[in-house]
């Protein structure tokens, strides 16, 4: 019974309360309801199989085991409690829940009541089980009712115009701009080609801040409900732009987070599916289950410690290796990841009129790509200094705006190549183009990253959004009152369509735009938030301003971010520096040794723990005897940490050594040992020595540890296996690999 109260009831609550959770992986009736049971019934038989298989040894031992299990669940119910507490630290936190499990388990021991008590909450779990199927979002999953698809007709007297319609996710339009407010065809030359064959609703303004959300109002035209939850899902809204243009058109669709289009108009487009799109497999479940689960019994201390929950309901905490090119490449890099060359495989050049609709998750949350189409990583680097929503740390913010803008280059590369193969198709001059993103982003410190308030509502509310019609050469800019819930009467507009149902946005084209109005934009649960366009423009241009003065106006400023920028670029043989008391451990040195710059991955996101007499510190990282980047030092868990973006040129290939400075109020450099220290593996006298540049010589002794290896060569190095000193009872420190005698891991075993 209280294995339901700390594990099921916790996790189906919240679950219940977003049905997202399940809606966005397609999951089953089937499956919803054995994850249900799964979650209530095999924790307190797996605990009691571990009693009777211990008691058939001791009953006394089972007993003891028995109350361990008592005090252990009671402790994370207790846990669970205390973890909204703000007033507690992290280990007060453990350290009243550890207390009140020993003074339970003593209780439940000593006092037959209290196990009377128990006894009679023994129906609890399935009371959980019975609310969580029970509740609107999650029945409406278990027990489907489908709509009929009634698709929709175009005119035969009308031309059959190609559509093109392209959501990006997450993509604050600001980030876009020059000091003059046009698009930065530096950074961004794929949407000042567009900008100049379209037109730019530069105030366009999104109506909510949830993707899930966000995108179905984009799709049909028609506002989120104030008071009610739909899913992402066809069901819900089966009046929408895939069923419109059903009935006339070759419907293409690749989205990543709804499921709004029948599967009777959309055939599933073949290709690899992107790693961010959220998998409905069943180990992809039960992980991102466990994540939302510690995220709910974990202290906020140590909740950076674990993967974090996205806004994209799933993947939680999982590499996106799938999109990750880690082999030579001949050529240039294509932009393929979050369904990109899915969405170019499905164009063509003859046959039956086609809308190609596309939803991807670019340039959001996770970082990972470079303006280059190379990743900066195998595994997501998570984003620092965000707690519930809420950006705590000035610099981590900083930091992630940096990378968010590197993404925006590398999603103007995508759609660059969306273009270019629209045009290879015969189909970019003729088509009915519209690209947007669902909503805006911010970098605030002290504000939400996604959720608008006044202090951020002008990164969130706006949107890029560019409509190109049928064979446009020149380019315009409207500064007038336009909403995302406007693409789908702007279609139907231009392919004189009518729509048989409600909409709560206008064309975009036929009318002069409001160039003043209310925005409003649904936080939830019948609550918005609002503002003048004209106050938000405003608002907007001075963000402008900000961006320009923090990361410049070239695609290398953005490498320029930190303090003592002065030491950008120069070498470090003509720096006054000074060896230093702490050390450091670089946590991507393999991917640094065995650098590939023609592979799609290129280790240019520099990580490290600090550990010593140091504290706050800035930092200055130097890449093969160059500053190549500055930084500041921040706390994680108790560890001091750093993280710092390098230059995409400041690194060759085969072996780059990384130097890490403490940089001194007299503008000195400390070195912090073993930032360059070298590592290889030689013969001497008959033996093997582990030697370093630092000084250090470590012989082994062979067989000396018992265990094996598994390895895999190739671009990168995979291994796997165990070691133990059995002669000695120990435990292995630590895990140093070597390939043809040079080091190319180090970790805690």
């Amino acid at each position: 019974m209280l294995s339901g109260f700390a594990l099921a009831q916790p996790l189906l609550d919240i679950l219940s309360k977003n049905p997202e959770f399940f809606a966005i992986r397609r999951s089953t009736s089937t499956q919803i309801v054995l994850f249900a049971l799964f979650v209530v019934l095999v924790p307190p038989l797996a605990l009691l199989g571990v009693e009777l298989l211990v008691a058939v040894f001791s009953r006394p031992a089972a007993s003891i085991v028995h109350l361990v299990f008592v005090g252990g669940l009671v402790a994370v119910v207790v846990l669970h409690g205390l973890t909204n507490d703000s007033r507690l630290t992290g280990v007060v936190s453990l350290v009243v829940a550890a207390a009140a499990g020993i003074g339970g388990a003593v209780l439940y021991a000593r006092t037959p009541l209290a196990r009377s008590f128990l006894t009679v909450l023994t129906p609890a779990p399935f009371i959980f089980l019975a609310l969580f199927i029970s509740s609107s979002g999650i029945s409406k999953l278990v027990f489907p009712k489908t709509p009929p698809v009634k698709k929709e007709h175009v005119s035969s007297k009308t031309p059959k115009t190609p559509v093109v319609l392209i959501v990006f996710d997450e993509f604050a339009p600001v980030s876009l701009m020059n000091s003059s407010e046009h698009v930065d065809a530096a950074r961004y030359p794929s949407f000042a080609k567009l900008e100049n064959t379209s037109t730019w609703y530069r105030s366009a303004t999104t109506v909510m801040w949830l993707t899930e959300v966000a995108v179905p109002s984009i799709f049909t035209g028609v506002l989120p409900l104030p008071h009610k939850k739909l899913l992402p899902i066809y069901s819900d809204h089966p009046n929408n732009i895939f069923t419109l243009l059903g009935g006339s058109y070759n419907v293409q669709g690749v989205e990543s987070i709804t499921h709004m289009c029948p599967a009777s108009i959309c055939k599933e487009v073949k290709g690899q599916q992107s790693a961010q799109e959220v998998k409905g497999t069943t180990g992809s479940l039960a992980n991102d289950a466990s994540v939302v689960y510690l995220h709910l019994v974990l202290p906020a201390a140590y909740v950076d410690s674990v993967p974090q929950i996205s806004d994209s309901w799933g993947n939680f905490g999982q590499a996106e290796h799938a999109e990750v090119q880690t082999t030579h490449a001949a050529g240039p890099i294509l932009p393929c990841a979050r369904n990109v060359c899915r969405f170019t495989s499905t164009f063509r050049r003859d046959g039956k009129p086609t809308a190609y609709i596309l939803h991807s998750l670019l340039p959001h949350v996770p970082y990972l790509y470079l303006p280059s189409a190379k990743a900066y990583g195998i595994e997501v680097p998570i984003l620092r200094g965000v707690r519930h929503g809420i950006w705590q740390q000035q610099w981590p913010a900083l930091q992630s705006y940096q990378r968010f803008l590197l993404q925006a280059e590398y999603t103007d590369r995508a759609l660059g190549y969306m273009m270019r193969r629209l045009k290879a198709k015969g189909i970019w001059n003729k088509a009915l183009v519209i690209v947007l993103a669902d909503h805006g982003v911010s970098f605030r410190h002290q504000q939400p990253r996604r959720l608008p308030t006044p202090g951020n509502m002008e990164d969130i509310s706006f949107v890029p959004l560019f409509v190109k019609l049928p064979h446009q050469q020149r380019g315009r800019i409207d500064d007038g009152l336009a909403r995302t819930v406007d693409v789908v009467p702007t279609i139907a507009r231009y392919l004189h369509l009518n729509i048989p149902y409600h909409v709560d946005g206008k064309p975009l084209i036929g009318r002069k735009l409001p160039q003043d109005g209310t925005v409003s934009l649904l936080i939830g649960k019948g609550k918005y938030a609002t503002a003048r366009l004209s106050d938000l423009q405003a608002l907007r241009r001075q963000a402008l301003a900000e961006q320009l003065a923090t990361f410049g106006t070239t695609p290398a400023d953005l490498y320029r971010v930190g303090p003592h920028q002065e030491l950008l670029g120069r070498l470090v043989s003509g720096l006054s520096t000074h060896p230093g008391k702490a050390s450091v451990q670089l946590s991507n040195e393999n991917l640094l040794r065995t650098v590939d710059t023609h592979s799609g991955l290129l280790p240019t996101w520099i990580q490290g723990d600090v550990s010593g007499p140091l504290g706050s510190q800035d930092l200055a990282v130097a890449v093969n005897g160059r500053v190549a980047a500055v930084t500041q030092t921040f706390d994680l868990g108790g560890v001091t940490k750093f993280d710092a973006m390098v230059p995409e040129g400041s690194l060759h290939d085969g072996r780059n050594d990384v130097s890490v400075f403490a940089v001194q109020p007299d503008g000195s450099l400390e070195e912090l040992r073993g930032s360059s220290v070298t590592t290889s593996l030689t013969r001497r006298g008959g033996g093997q020595v582990i030697t370093s540049t630092g000084g250090t010589a470590i012989p082994i002794r062979q067989q000396a540890l018992t265990g094996s290896v598994e390895a895999k060569p190739g671009p990168t190095f995979e291994f796997d296996g165990s070691a133990s000193d059995a002669a000695h009872r120990n435990k292995v420190d630590a895990v140093k690999v070597f390939v043809d005698g040079e080091q190319v891991y180090a970790s805690r075993a």
